[in-house]
């Protein structure tokens, strides 16, 4: 037997709610109110209609009501006592300060207390959106609102001569393979160059001074003998924008092959797609790079790369990655 879903009023509901009180054909002969035609036509039981209309005991008002029952929803989520003041201000840092998701505080919490969370995953979403112990819903992965993609052609100049992401063969590890990206800036006056190693998920950042070619070798090489990985890479995937048209020279310096991904086809990098939105969640599209310091984008890097991956069995990717290049 499925269980039935319940799901509360929104404060929209509550008006239509207040607009069929008023109507008639939602009465019966004697001029009571008919609970069952109004709960079908808001898909909604009978009884449910029932107690919303005796809610506040007097006339029925849409925003009256719905403070109500955000007044007592609150109430009805409970504050774990095990939580001691120093586990909250814990708690407080990981999630207001790190943006660490819900899963990944409760695998820190577990290993830096030896003690199971005191409620599950749900339970702390909960707290995060209802505000308990000043939790901030904007600190969710994605701001806490649901992640669309939008499908955009392609209409970046093309590369001559170059290797097909289908002509990787061979490959019998992810250990030093390399996703690479730019992040750009508002009205495309900036920009980031990224990378990922695609076994470890460590990430890498740099500004550019400007969106070149020419700017993009720079700072590779930068980024390359800072962790000395000459020698290192087996493989470089990045997508055709013209950036990335000097790549020769980026094979040449890394000892390395630089392969390209179809036209229109960010899927084909998923893993740097899926960081590029951990490193928007703290500069989101619109940001001028001009604008932040190197210092903010590796404090930024350095949170990133501390996480607890579920992929990684619970293990950072700083971690797997110092363990890989030593």
């Amino acid at each position: 037997m499925k269980k039935k879903k319940y799901k509360h009023f929104s404060l929209d509901e509550r008006y239509d709610l207040k607009e069929h009180l008023v109507l008639e054909r939602f009465k019966k002969k004697n001029g009571t109110l008919n609970y069952s035609k109004i709960g079908k036509v808001m898909n909604k039981s009978r009884n449910t209609i029932r107690l919303e209309v005796k809610r506040l005991q007097e006339e029925y008002n849409p925003e009256k009501a719905h403070y109500d029952y955000k007044k007592k929803r609150k109430k009805s989520i409970k504050k774990p006592s095990k939580l001691s003041k120093n586990k909250l201000e814990w708690l407080n840092l990981r999630f207001n300060k790190y943006h660490n998701s819900p899963v990944e505080i409760i695998k820190r919490y577990e290993k830096k207390f030896g003690v199971k969370f005191p409620v599950c995953l749900k339970t702390l979403y909960k707290w995060i959106y209802l505000g308990v112990f000043n939790l901030l819903k904007e600190n969710l992965p994605n701001h806490g609102k649901k992640n669309r993609t939008k499908k955009r052609t392609d209409n970046r100049d093309k590369l001559d001569n170059f290797r097909s992401i289908w002509d990787i063969k061979n490959k019998v590890s992810n250990v030093g393979w390399f996703e690479m990206d730019t992040v750009i800036g508002e009205n495309h006056q900036s920009a980031v160059l990224v990378l990922v190693e695609q076994n470890s998920k460590n990430y890498f950042a740099i500004k550019l001074k400007k969106i070149s070619a020419s700017e993009v070798i720079e700072k590779f090489k930068d980024i390359v003998r800072v962790n000395n990985l000459i020698g290192k890479i087996k493989g470089i995937i990045t997508d055709r924008g013209k950036e990335f048209s000097k790549w020769r020279e980026i094979e040449i310096f890394a000892d390395t092959q630089v392969y390209f991904c179809d036209p229109g086809s960010p899927k084909q990098k998923p893993l740097i797609e899926r960081i590029n939105r951990e490193f928007r969640h703290w500069l989101p599209k619109g940001t001028d790079f001009n604008y932040i310091s190197q210092q903010k984008i590796d404090w930024i890097v350095n949170v990133i790369n501390a996480k607890l991956r579920p992929c990684l069995n619970w293990i950072s990717a700083k971690e797997i990655f110092l363990q890989n290049f030593r």
